[in-house]
């Protein structure tokens, strides 16, 4: 086992790094810890107890780290594991998801470094001391630590073992397309997080590749190897569990495809014809150590099975891709995944306070949108050939920097700062969201009076309402008894992403002239 005395008798420039310089919360008298340690888990209390009592048992300042179990939906009694043993026990209900369960632990944590672990992981006593040891190096945001096998004793674990299965060196090497740090032993800055937001809660395999490779993208920082920092992980036991572990790994395939449109995914028909020329190959080598027919026979029946597993699965998908060859299936699935139509990001997390729709995170990553703000620029766009030649105010909330940057100008106003603006400028759009529902007649009334004051006489103003059991009819008839010259049409509009729906009701000019009409 490699310690950190081993890695210091090696180097001897290898020292502790640095402690967290005062910050205000110290002055204040709020202790700001060196690491918070997150351990998602699901129906696992016995490896869970040997994993807490390894973090408990750390070789490093017990009141400058924290140990937070967040428990994803567990049936049995691994919760009471976590609080018996006095260390912070959360609970994500929203997801079944690792990674929803890591949000849950990275919001609540108070560490400056956010230390990631597995609940079937037993850690090096030395573990957060190696990561504490190179902490100085602020170009990295993330320090990967080595996962070694806990010495198996079944022959699937021998297997998982010999392959070098959940090792380091494959995802930091970049070979699946760029480096990752797997999150069996993976430690982040908070300020990683707080700079590129939080996992995808949704995907339940690839979540670690998918953090590291927005980091990259997003941020300078990058990635280190600490070999020293050790976390022990229990192989899978059982055929169905090793089974279910590389499913999920064929999920994750799919999943980082939504991620960059850079990533190659894996072809149906290589990834078949790895699995006959390896079934081949396992033939002959039983064969030319002379096995009995009835144990050959067994792998050739896995070999027939596997075979119809894959010929039925071919035809599902085939008559939902209206027939199109196998290869290019992966493309069209990607092509189909739920898509912003802001930014292009096939990326999304919880809303603000967490709000989801129908179980689907709303929050697109990459640009921040939500439901309200796609549906207003798909209607714009859709409306407008060319936003370069408008001019738009947004009223309320407005739409993501993203979604403005096409208007020829674009300015945004707060709704209490709509009855101080000194002589408006005029413009071509003004829109709004969520603005009516709640207000009396004489409330929308006034309200119009000012927003239509911004408005050019061709002007059009977009009311996006997206509140339940709107009375369209109502709202509708109420706004052309304040502006009887003006066209008030509605139009349902639908979230591609969530399948949420709005109502928006575009008033318009009936006639060139309208406008001196609506304000006399």
């Amino acid at each position: 086992m490699t310690t950190i005395n081993d890695a210091r008798t090696a180097n001897p420039q290898f020292q502790p790094g640095p402690r967290c310089p005062a910050s205000d919360d110290n002055r204040k008298g709020i202790r700001i810890l060196r690491f918070s340690i997150i351990v998602p888990v699901y129906n696992n209390p016995a490896d869970l107890r040997n994993c807490i009592e390894s973090l408990k048992a750390l070789d490093y300042p017990a009141q400058d780290y924290e140990i937070i179990v967040v428990d994803n939906n567990s049936t049995d009694d691994t919760a009471a594991v976590a609080r018996e043993l006095g260390v912070t026990c959360l609970s994500e209900t929203r997801f079944q998801s690792s990674y929803a369960a890591r949000n849950t632990g990275i919001k609540a944590a108070k560490g400056s470094f956010i230390a990631f672990t597995d609940s079937d992981c037993v850690a090096d006593k030395d573990w957060l001391k190696a990561i504490d040891a190179v902490s100085g190096d602020e170009a990295a945001g993330c320090f990967a630590g080595e996962i070694l096998s806990v010495p198996p004793s079944t022959t699937v674990e021998r297997f998982s073992d010999s392959i070098g299965l959940l090792r380091q060196k494959g995802p930091l090497s970049g070979w699946h397309f760029k480096p990752y740090a797997q999150t069996a032993n993976a430690v982040y800055r908070k300020a990683v997080f707080d700079k590129i937001g939080l996992f995808d809660p949704t995907t339940n395999s690839g979540g670690d590749a998918a953090i590291a490779w927005r980091m990259l993208d997003k941020t300078a920082y990058t990635i280190r190897f600490v070999p020293e920092a050790i976390v022990y992980h229990h192989h899978r036991t059982s055929v169905p569990d090793l089974y279910a572990q590389f499913h999920r790994y064929g999920g994750a395939d799919m999943a980082l495809a939504l991620l960059d449109e850079n990533y190659q995914q894996p072809a149906v028909s290589a990834l078949e014809n790895d699995v006959i020329d390896l079934s081949a190959k396992h033939l002959q080598q039983m064969e030319d150590a002379g096995v009995d027919d009835e144990i050959i026979f067994s792998g050739l029946e896995l070999v027939a099975r596997a075979a119809r597993l894959s010929g039925y699965q071919t035809a599902m998908l085939g008559c939902t891709t209206e027939g199109a060859p196998i290869d290019e299936i992966p493309g069209i699935a990607r092509k189909r995944a739920p898509t912003c139509n802001i930014c292009g990001s096939k990326n999304f997390e919880a809303g603000p306070n967490g709000r989801l729709f129908e179980g689907r995170a709303p929050k697109c990553i990459e640009c921040g949108s939500l439901e309200r703000h796609r549906m207003l620029f798909g209607y714009l766009t859709r409306r407008w050939n060319s936003l370069g030649k408008l001019a738009a105010q947004c009223v309320g909330a407005s739409l993501p920097r993203r979604a403005t940057m096409g208007f020829a100008s674009f300015e945004h106003v707060k709704e209490a700062e709509i009855t101080n603006l000194p002589s408006p400028a005029r413009y071509d759009i003004v829109f709004s969201t969520n603005q009516l529902a709640g207000k009396s007649v004489d409330e929308i009334g006034d309200w119009l009076e000012q927003v239509t004051l911004a408005l050019e006489d061709t002007g059009t103003l977009l009311l996006l309402e997206t509140k339940p059991r709107l009375n369209v009819q109502q709202l509708s008839s109420t706004l052309s008894g304040f502006l009887p010259s003006i066209k008030v049409s509605s139009v349902l509009l639908r979230d591609t992403v969530t399948g949420d729906s709005g109502t928006l009701l575009v008033l318009e000019p009936a006639t060139a002239n309208a406008r001196e009409n609506m304000n006399a």
